[in-house]
């Protein structure tokens, strides 16, 4: 005990005489830095005249990088090839690769390309100006590009400004004044010319900043941007941009020609053209010895028109492996007319190797054995086993190929419910394409159905029958879902009206000659929006835009309450009644529809239903 008392003392003296090294620990440090780069200084100054140098040099308060500046960066006006650009410290330094104009206001825009080293703070939006004159011109005008169809803004757009007005003008030089939009698809072109301009939008493939390929979308306004358009920055406001949108679109291919043939089935042939087709196709088989003077093939078409499918009818005809072929067709020439063309073609087929008639055991297969992979002709529905049906829903049968027989008395509903089997059944064929077929009943609300396809319903081209199948089906319980009663006013001329989902799938399409209301009904709960397209042409169909004749894509527009929301949140068992006014007038150009604000009041008022019977479904 008492060495113990010794020692304590002596421990104390020694850590006094010989002291632990410290450990050292980084601060906490402070918050977290969210300022982007400061243009400190930059050499010419910002906005200076008379500038006679080939490069310039910026300076921040911190050292920056640059992120994708090739791809963002924009010089207006432009030159065939972007400056040169290098890092030095905290700053950056611009060569130019041309000679510059003289007396020429010039503007950089960086969109947000410099980002500070550490962090990776954005300067958004930065642009520098010089003029190579005595002033330097500060007249801006700034906008949206959206996408024509979806509404979408569009990003890393070029926009550009000519002070000429000749239709073909963007086809053949470079604009005066250009910019790129931002991920908002806002653009800012700066320090213009007092002066009348023609505005184009261009998604520009090749970077040469001219309307020269068809791939390229395009979007113009239909009048030019006269000098009232033009704003000093002190007046520029964040409602302009929304007041001169640019709606972008991709022109529909005009040259018609066969872009492919293939055989995927041995009874299919498929021919694909570079846009929809409309007219007859002659195709003569020349290596068989079957009179082809006699229908020899069914044909159907896809929902967009640009491809054909011919469905071989005759089995020898279908037999032969390498069926050569002439195909008589229109294309379009060299001076854009159609003219009847004969190509050769030779369409393959060959079988999979069958597997043999023996066992794994090596040993000779069974009759049963036989039979059992025998084939089979499989259906596909579009109501799965236990679904709920619409009372008006139909159900769509589709089959590997087309069928060469139906017998209708062996498709059987019966009600289990009510314990009745269902006198008729409405059966039609798709209008396009000979493989789908659709059973249209009125499904009773919350009834039980059995739905029997019995052996023998359907046999296809190659004589395959089907097996039973059997579906438990059910009528939807209205309780379950909501309506949507939507009051539409200013509908000139026809208005296609869509129901979107939350992934803008359309779900439900309705096409309307008059204000009215348009119900929505037996909606499963969840969010959607509603989309309209303004049909000019009554096609019942989107129709995209042609620059040189000077068409605008047709309008669309998307619902939106009197709060700018978008979204409608259906529930289960309400009732929403909403109100839109399109404020079409028929007699003001394509480009004046798109900038009519839409000031009506929009009501989005959820009614409880106590009773599914108050429904009008």
């Amino acid at each position: 005990m008492k060495r113990l008392i010794y020692l304590v003392p002596l421990a104390f003296l020694l850590s006094m005489l010989f002291p632990r090294c410290a450990i050292q620990v980084a601060p906490t440090g402070g918050p977290k830095d969210t300022i982007p780069p400061v243009l400190l200084r930059s050499v010419p100054a910002m906005n200076a005249t008379n500038v006679d140098r080939d490069n310039i040099i910026l300076t921040f308060n911190e050292y920056i990088k640059l992120e994708k500046i090739s791809e963002k960066l924009v010089l207006s006006p432009p030159q065939e090839q972007l400056p040169d650009f290098k890092i030095k410290g905290k700053g950056v330094a611009i060569t130019f690769a041309e000679k510059l104009d003289d007396s020429t206001t010039y503007t950089l825009y960086f969109a947000d390309a410099i980002v500070d080293n550490n962090e990776g703070n954005k300067l958004e939006n930065f642009e520098f100006a010089f003029s190579t004159g005595p002033v330097i011109d500060s007249l801006r005008f700034s906008g949206t590009v959206l996408d024509a169809y979806s509404l979408k803004p569009r990003e890393g757009v070029f926009v550009l400004l000519y002070n000429s007005f000749e239709d073909s003008i963007p086809i053949k030089k470079r604009p005066n004044y250009v910019t790129k939009t931002n991920s908002e698809g806002k653009f800012f072109l700066s320090n213009l010319k007092y002066n009348n301009y023609k505005i184009f939008a261009l998604a520009d493939g090749n970077s040469n900043y001219k309307f020269d390929q068809v791939s390229e979308e395009i979007a113009f306004f239909d009048h030019p941007i006269d000098t009232s358009m033009l704003k000093r920055p002190s007046e520029m406001t964040g409602k302009a941009d929304s007041l001169n949108p640019l709606h972008l679109f991709k022109e529909e291919t005009r040259v018609l020609s066969l872009t492919n043939q293939a055989r995927p089935q041995r009874r299919r042939l498929k021919f694909g053209f570079s846009r929809p087709y409309n007219g007859n196709i002659e195709l003569t088989p020349i290596n068989t010895e079957v009179d082809t003077t006699k229908s020899w093939f069914i044909n159907g078409r896809s929902v967009a028109g640009d491809s054909i499918d011919f469905w071989i009818t005759n089995n020898d005809i279908s037999a032969i492996d390498t069926l050569m072929l002439l195909a008589t067709y229109q294309k379009t020439d060299s001076l854009m007319n159609l003219v009847k063309t004969t190509d050769s073609l030779r369409m393959f087929y060959f079988d999979k190797p069958q597997s043999s008639g023996r066992s794994r055991r090596g040993e000779e297969k069974s009759d049963d054995e036989k039979k059992s992979v025998e084939k089979k002709l499989s259906i596909n529905t579009s109501a799965k086993n236990g679904a709920s049906l619409r009372p008006d829903e139909k159900i769509r049968l589709a089959f590997a190929m087309p069928l060469q027989s139906i017998d209708t008395s062996k498709i059987e509903i019966f009600n289990q419910s009510d314990s009745l089997m269902l006198p008729t059944i409405g059966f039609s064929a798709d209008t396009l394409d000979p493989r789908y077929f659709y059973i249209e009943q009125h499904w009773e609300p919350k009834k039980s159905y059995q739905l029997y396809f019995l052996p023998g319903a359907f046999t296809n081209l190659d004589a395959v029958t089907n097996d039973t199948l059997e579906l438990s089906l059910k009528g939807a319980d209205p309780e379950q879902f909501g309506v949507i009663k939507l009051g539409l006013n200013g509908v000139s001329p026809n208005v296609i009206v869509e129901l979107l989902s939350d992934k803008e799938a359309v779900l439900t399409q309705k096409t309307v000659e008059q204000d009215g209301v348009i119900p929505f009904t037996y909606i499963k709960p969840g969010k959607y929006f509603i989309r309209f397209i303004i049909d000019v042409n009554k096609n019942n169909k989107w129709d995209t835009g042609w620059y040189l004749k000077g068409i605008q894509p047709e309008r669309v527009m998307i619902y939106e309450d009197k709060n700018g929301n978008k979204e409608i949140q259906v529930k289960a068992n309400w009732e929403y009644e909403l109100n839109y006014n399109l404020k079409i007038d028929k007699n003001v150009s394509s480009d004046e529809l798109r900038d009519v604000p839409n000031t009506e009041e929009h009501e989005h008022q959820p009614l409880r239903i106590p009773d599914s019977k108050e429904r009008s479904l």
